[in-house]
């Protein structure tokens, strides 16, 4: 199973060597979100690499995206996603979740 990704429009594909990865990452654009509240930073970006190292055993799709909250009562949250579009529902979730507990 491949380790690395790449985005081709907002879908992750596999790629066929480390280089490879390293190389479009270096032009690529990899954040889907980015939001402050207050004095955190909500940050969700594609890595390209699967941050769920048994999903190869278990068939899973791989978690190539990762939401990390920055500062706040939250610092340090981190949750992991398949698709483009999960991260996007993640990210709007964290944000709400960063929100209220600032109130």
């Amino acid at each position: 199973m491949p380790n690395y990704y790449k985005l081709e429009g907002q879908t992750p594909v596999a790629v066929e060597s480390f280089m490879e990865w390293s190389l479009w990452l270096m032009s690529a654009q990899t954040t889907v979100m980015i939001n402050e509240l207050k004095n955190s930073i909500i940050s969700t970006r594609f890595v390209g690499i699967d941050l769920n190292p048994g999903s190869c055993n278990s068939g899973s799709k791989p978690m190539v995206f990762e939401s990390l909250v920055m500062g706040g009562p939250l610092d340090g949250k981190r949750n992991f996603y398949p698709t483009w579009d999960e991260a996007i529902q993640g990210h709007l979730k964290i944000c709400t979740q960063v929100f209220k507990s600032l109130e």
